[in-house]
Formats: structure tokens, sequence, C-alpha cells
């Protein structure tokens, strides 16, 4: 066999028998596709992402025979399904169902509110940081900074803002915002804070993009991390940037289920303006 030849089986033999499977996952209700849910095994570190019409293709490859493969979206019980499942020719849709959620009471008392920034204070503006690239593409890949809520202080988030450098892209860009529990280690758990997702869109080619989330009722007693999430298949950082730390410690990872690891300088400069009852 020649040099050539060699090299030639080594790049290309793992896609040409590369298991794929595409599927849609779809509100048990409506049976409308499920926007960005989250496919992957907790462990392996490996995940995707389904597109905005739910449709998701993955490679059965990365998960072994028996594998119970998680299937989550904020808002909606998880569901999961074995790999030996997916590999039927009639495996074409999950249904999840909506997560419903009480509304808890609420002791009003008048008070004087207050408001104060979390996170990123001031923006690094020259310098620039991005996305972390998985092994398909940007899609999925989260940056994340520690609030520093006083634990124990109930505050309301009212809003979040970063700082963008450079957009050279043509189209608005998606991204999905999400606030994680810290843990003892001050890092981010998997578990969110949230009860639905907040997904926008920008085309802010630089400057501050500031969005209101007062409506999503966001209330925490506790330490939080907030989490910005590329929802992009493409986010080089020669293209789209935004302002980042040098100093501040940070959190990036490449996808659905993978590690968060911990980064200092270059980190995402994330800001949230919270208000809570001053004692």
């Amino acid at each position: 066999m020649h040099l050539k030849q060699f090299i030639f089986l080594i790049l290309f033999t793992p896609y040409i028998n590369a298991q794929t499977k595409q599927f849609v996952i779809i509100d048990s209700a409506t049976k409308k596709g499920i926007p960005y849910v989250a496919v992957g095994v907790l462990g392996k570190h490996s995940g995707y992402l389904s597109d905005e019409n739910g449709v998701i293709e993955i490679n059965l490859n990365y998960f072994d025979y028996n594998d119970s493969i998680k299937i989550n979206c904020l808002g909606y019980n998880s569901a999961f399904v074995f790999k030996k499942n997916l590999l039927e020719k009639t495996f074409k849709t999950i249904q999840l169902s909506e997560q419903l959620h009480q509304l808890e009471e609420v002791d009003v008392k008048v008070k004087k509110v207050k408001t104060e920034i979390l996170g990123a204070k001031h923006y690094s503006i020259k310098n620039c940081t991005g996305f972390v690239k998985n092994e398909q593409n940007w899609k999925g890949s989260e940056a994340s900074i520690c609030a520093d809520n006083k634990v124990g202080r109930l505050v309301l988030l009212k809003s979040f803002s970063f700082y963008v450098i450079q957009n050279k892209y043509s189209d608005s860009l998606i991204f999905r915002l999400m606030f994680y529990e810290a843990s003892d280690k001050k890092y981010p758990r998997y578990k969110s804070i949230l009860k639905r997702p907040i997904i926008f869109k920008t085309a802010l080619k630089q400057g501050e993009f500031t969005l209101d989330i007062s409506n999503y009722n966001i209330t925490t007693d506790k330490d939080f991390f907030v989490s910005l999430e590329c929802l992009m298949n493409e986010m080089d950082i020669t293209k789209f940037c935004y302002a980042g730390s040098y100093s501040r410690e940070s959190f990036v990872r490449s996808g659905p289920f993978s590690r968060w690891y911990k980064t200092k300088g270059g980190g995402a400069d994330l800001k949230v303006v919270v208000s809570y009852n001053k004692e």
C-alpha cells in the first residue's frame, strides 16, 4: 500500500463507516418541532443540538449499543432512548412533554428596591474573545462567568448585556441565554435556574447589546452563573467576537453534555442587572 493511500484511509474511513441518524424532536401536545434540544450521554461529554425546527442528525459511532441517550430541553421533561432503538428504520420522532410548574405564592411587602450590576461591571473592549469549536461546529458552545450574588439575598434578574467588538456576519446571530446554579467549588452546575428558555437574535455590528429579561420572573437567593450559548453552526472569532476580561475567571464548554473548563484571561464579559429589597 502506498503512503498516500494509507493516509487517505486513516483520514476518511471513519466518515465512510459513520452511522448517522436523523430524526425530529416534537412537542407531544402541539406536534411541532422543538428548537435547540440537547441530545447526548452524561459522562461521555459529547452532545448535539437540534436545529430551529427540532431536526437533529447525530453520529451514532459516538454511542455504545446499550447507551441510554438523554434528550434534554429546558421547559420539557427529559426523555431517554437506547442507541439500538435509534438504529430502527421506523424511528423518526421523539416526543417531549411540557414541564408544568406550580406558581409559588409571593409575600409582597413594601420595601425600598435597589438595583445592582452583577458579573462584569465593566467591558474590556480591547480584549476580543469568542466561542470554542466542538467536533462538528460552534453550535452549543457556551461561555459563562459567576455572577457573585450574595448568598441569602433574593434577587430578581432584570436585564442581560454583553459588548460586541466586531460582527462581520450579514445575517442575524442566534444565542441562548442560560443561568446555572453555582456549585460549592464555584463551577456552573448543569442545573438551570430558568423555567423556560431565553433565545434571542442580534445583528449588532459593534457596541453593547442589552436584553430585557424582567418578564421571565427569574429569582434566586443563591450564587449563580450567567452563560451565553452559541446557536450558530459557524461563529469564527475572526468574524465575530465580544469583550472578554483580562483577569476574571470564566468557564467554557464546547457543547451540550461537555465538561466545563476554567480559563483566566480572555473570558467573557457578561453583565446582569438585578433588583432586590433593601433591608
